[in-house]
């Protein structure tokens, strides 16, 4: 068994594999593991770790960079121990690989055990905890975000040093604490809890003067130094040592203590991260001021159950008292804060008559009897600050919990906890409490369909499990098939609707109608760009609603600032409900040009995107569905590089507008729409998302018997099916594509078709052919004034000299192809001819000339993360490096091209990997990975009808059946 790595990060970076240590030299791939480790089992994405190695001065070659740490980084830990996915890098390795997850895990379960009065197991695991430090955390890197990481890291030691004294004080080693609270406060001179420990240490083991004497010192550092007193907290400490007082021994039952908290849930799921954040600003230490934790979260995302949680947990921290109000602020009458303080006074003993009838004074009497006390409170639903600042203590040694729909600015100096629904792993665990374990492992597709539909909201899912758990004969499928289509979620979570129609009817028209629009839409994803699309406003209007209906919980903000502005998340069932109203309350006419202007406005910016990649319309057949452009020119100000970002976010979206379009009967928009992820869909990795889009196009069109929409479907299918190598199903595809295009004299539409049947014949190996097809190609494309498709064209018959062996001719078309397309701007298309020219300096031994051209290509590819042309160029690179005796850049290339390849699902270039890398094991003597590289190229060439290519593989197999015994 191969050990499993384990990494540290609480001291310098280590990793090991067992008990082996594994060096990681280079600043840059450490500092790319140490990012990667800080979102263990995340996608970071290429900017975040160029962000961590160059901070905001990152160099030209920061991308290249990042690959060539990656590269190594596998090399070194094995090729599957980095994953490469949409996100960015994902590091594949269990939470408890790295000591900071040990840690943290420890630290809770120590204080669990010091809840169940285990003080003796808290001990032991705070102890365990804290001997994984080797140093302090993330030592030797620089930068925000390490600097950020490591001084959280740091307060989460002195943390838990503090409880470990805590809990040795509880268990009476007075004396034997004394020497290490002695060193902990001569380093940390002004964390007043270290000093108080001390002062209750020395008074129990009867040095009374000595923790006196510390009191005083402490005082005369913060004055000199800081200009302020102890808190309350150490003065009253320092008041109870000097008069002795026998509560330091034994703490006096209050005379009345409230305890109004209502039950939480037996076990509460997840939120760990958010009980720590909470726990740690309510527990009683050094502090000046009120702490008050505000949770902020949309309705049902179980803002009450944490709060109710981290209240029964710190009940023992309040011996006088906790206070529970629901403020109603999601009602149409919240509480008034008059009433709320005339409860609260009532609960702490004052009677009737004494109860001031003026707000102010009510407020004043509270403050007053809270002065001295430890009361928890907690305040539910709250509508905002202002509600909430009559009832607040005026006491640091109370503490404040408050739930709220409300947004974040408006509370001040307060610790903030924003809720989000369920990851997968908390959504299927609160399931399981009701629906059982066993029927969840029977069903655990139906499980992820449930978790989706309610979109991890903790109100939602705890719904479905009680229907579970009260229909124990029910398949959990069953249920996730109750919650498809807006009607039926409606109905099967009806619990929630009537908070979303009362907020619905809180809204002004203005935001009731954006709202309608993007229930028509129906999508989660929401842009300030397609928000201003659906409404006909301003982009700075539309992102005006938008935060307006993020104040009123519709919305989530999501804190990313993408190209079409600030983006926001929409729950299924809002959609529903807005859905519902956009129905009733909008008329037909109203609904269509609506969704026009979003298509419009989705059409708009893929025209943008695709002329920043190609550098004009080439290559493309286009419509004429109207597009919209918002008043202000935002497209303009849109920077440098967007484009391939911009187009990989996009497959779902264009999908889910081309079926829309579909439906309305919108067919020029369809198939317009369909077309609009022509960059993206050409690079790999999306067939499925080209098929199916392609295919309501295609149907779309033909029924509405839209003849040029029906040809530029064929053709979109048939280059799908050329880059698939499907050349059969591409060969029908085109022909009769190119056949309509003649028809309606369509000179572009029919010389891109015409040039993908060339590259069909070329393939199959009838040259001739390929060539006249290709100078026709040319000739339309000429005549349509597509520069691009030209070079295209002339490049294809270029490669047929090339596969002639004819280089003086086609150095002259690849000359012409480069002028073209240096013409026309289209950098994938010149990356492709730079490749080609770097092919015929290698086949006339030019071995430093080549690889400079395919260097240079490769720069040209991977600047639009096109991962077939990348995959292609990479491979061809790697295999001349191995031909120079470059062995480790040549594997890295193949390997890395080998993985773009397979990601892409480009199995003819997966094939070519394959082989060469069987060729390389062969040399290195590693026989049995050659063997396995060999079968799954065979097996690649097979599936495609290959011959050749499945020949030649077979000889390699015998000639290493042969070598080896």
């Amino acid at each position: 068994m191969v050990p499993v790595l384990t990494y540290g990060i609480l001291g310098p970076l280590i990793v090991r594999r067992g008990e082996t240590d594994i060096p990681v030299a280079g600043v840059r791939d450490r500092t790319v593991l140490a990012r990667l480790l800080l979102s263990l089992g995340e996608a970071v994405s290429k900017d975040q770790l160029i962000d961590a190695l160059y901070g905001d001065s990152p160099r030209k070659t920061a991308s290249t960079q990042i690959h060539g740490a990656i590269k190594r980084l596998r090399f070194l830990m094995g090729a599957t121990s980095i994953e490469t996915n949409a996100g960015g890098y994902v590091l594949v390795a269990p939470p408890e690989a790295l000591d900071a997850y040990i840690f943290e895990r420890l630290v809770i379960l120590a204080r669990t055990a010091l809840r169940a009065g285990r003080t003796g197991d808290a001990a032991r695991d705070l102890n365990r905890a804290l001997e994984l430090w080797r140093g302090p955390a993330l030592t030797g890197f620089d930068g925000e975000i390490f600097a950020t990481e490591a001084r959280r890291w740091e307060e989460l030691r002195l943390a838990a040093v503090e409880e470990r004294v805590e809990v040795q004080l509880e268990l009476g080693r007075y004396t034997e604490m004394i020497p290490e609270l002695h060193r902990l406060t001569a380093i940390h001179p002004m964390r007043e809890r270290f000093a108080g420990q001390l002062m209750l240490a020395l008074y129990r083991s009867q040095r009374t003067t000595e923790a006196l004497r510390t009191y005083s010192d402490l005082r005369n550092r913060l004055v000199d130094e800081l200009g302020v007193d102890p808190s309350p907290d150490l003065q009253h400490l320092y008041e109870q040592i000097l008069q002795q007082d026998s509560a330091l021994h034994q703490s006096p039952e209050p005379a009345f203590t409230p305890q109004q908290l209502p039950a939480g849930l037996p076990t509460m799921i997840g939120r760990d991260g958010e009980l720590k954040q909470a726990m740690m600003a309510l527990t009683p230490a050094q502090r000046r001021h009120l702490p008050v934790v505000v949770i902020l979260g949309n309705g049902g995302v179980g803002k009450t159950t944490l709060a109710l949680e981290v209240a029964h947990l710190l009940t023992d921290n309040y011996p006088d008292g906790q206070l529970f109000a629901n403020l109603g602020g999601a009602s149409p009458r919240p509480a008034k804060p008059h009433d709320v303080l005339g409860r609260f006074l009532r609960s702490l003993g004052v009677s009737g008559p004494a109860i001031p009838a003026d707000p102010e004074e009510r407020s004043e009497l509270f403050r007053s009897l809270s002065a001295r006390k430890r009361l928890l409170l907690v305040l539910d639903d709250a509508a905002d600050a202002q509600q909430i600042a009559p009832l607040l203590p005026g006491s640091a040694g109370c503490a404040v919990i408050v739930t709220s729909r409300g947004d974040a600015p408006q509370f001040h100096g307060v610790t903030l906890i924003a809720l989000q629904p369920f990851d997968g792993d908390d959504a299927r665990a609160l399931l399981a409490q009701s629906a059982g374990t066993e029927r969840m492992a029977a069903e655990p597709e139906a499980v992820e369909q449930v978790i989706e539909r309610c979109l991890g909201l903790p109100l939602a899912l705890a719904i479905v499990g009680s229907r579970l758990a009260a229909r124990p004969t029910w398949q959990i499928s069953k249920v996730a098939a109750r919650l498809t289509g807006r009607r039926r979620i409606l109905s099967e979570l009806r619990e929630v609707e009537p908070v979303l129609e009362w907020a619905y009817g809180m809204l002004d028209e203005e935001n009731r109608s954006l709202l309608r629009r993007l229930g028509l839409l129906g999508q989660r994803g929401v842009s300030v760009w397609m928000a201003a699309a659906l409404a006909d406003i301003s982009l700075p209007a539309a992102e005006e609603r938008l935060d307006q209906l993020g104040e009123a919980g519709f919305l989530s903000p999501t804190g990313v600032r993408g190209y079409e502005g600030m983006t926001y998340t929409c729950h299924d069932l809002v959609l529903a409900v807005a859905h519902d109203r956009a129905m009733k309350e909008d008329s037909p006419q109203e609904r269509s040009a609506a969704l026009e202007r979003s298509f419009g406005a989705l059409l708009s910016m893929s025209d943008a995107a695709y002329v920043a990649v190609r550098g004009g319309h080439w290559g493309i057949v286009r419509g004429s569905a109207r597009r919209w452009h918002p008043p202000d020119p935002w497209l303009e100000r849109l920077p440098s590089g967007w484009a391939p970002a911009w187009l990989e976010s996009q497959p779902a979206r264009i999908s889910a507008a081309t079926q829309q379009a579909a439906e309305l009967g919108e067919t020029e928009y369809c198939w317009e729409l369909a077309l609009a992820l022509f960059p993206l869909l050409e690079s790999g990795g999306h067939f499925e998302v080209w098929r199916s889009i392609t295919d309501s196009a295609l149907a779309a069109a033909r029924g509405e018997g839209d003849v040029r929409g029906e040809a530029a479907m064929l053709y979109s299918q048939g280059h799908r099916a050329t880059i698939r190598h499907d050349m059969g199903e591409a060969r029908h595809l085109l022909e009769r594509s190119a056949e309509l295009f003649r028809r309606l004299g369509d000179a572009g539409g029919e010389g891109l078709a015409l040039s993908d049947l060339a590259a069909i014949s070329r393939t199959g190996g009838d040259l001739h052919a390929a060539e006249k097809t290709y100078a026709r190609a040319a000739t339309l494309l000429a005549e349509a004034g597509d520069r691009a498709g030209e070079a295209g064209a002339v490049h294809g018959i270029a490669k047929i000299y090339l596969d002639r062996h004819a280089d003086g001719t086609a150095r002259i078309y690849l000359g012409k192809a480069r002028l073209l397309v240096h013409e026309a701007g289209n950098l994938g298309l010149e990356a492709q001819i730079l490749h080609s020219m770097a092919v015929l300096d290698a086949h006339a031994g030019h071995l430093d000339t080549a690889e400079r051209g395919f260097q240079h290509a490769l720069r040209l590819i991977r600047s639009l993360d096109h991962h077939v042309g990348t995959a292609f160029i990479l491979i061809d690179l790697g295999t001349l490096q191995l031909g120079r005796g470059e062995r480790h850049a040549g594997f890295l290339n193949l390997l890395e091209g080998c993985e773009l390849a397979q990601i892409a699902g480009d199995r003819r270039t997966e094939a070519k990997a394959r082989y060469a890398l069987a060729s390389e094991y062969v040399n290195c003597g590693e026989m049995t990975l050659a063997a396995a590289e060999y079968a799954m190229a065979g097996e690649l060439y097979r599936a495609l009808g290959d011959e050749a290519g499945a020949a030649r593989v077979q000889e390699g197999s015998a000639k290493l059946a042969r070598a080896v015994p």
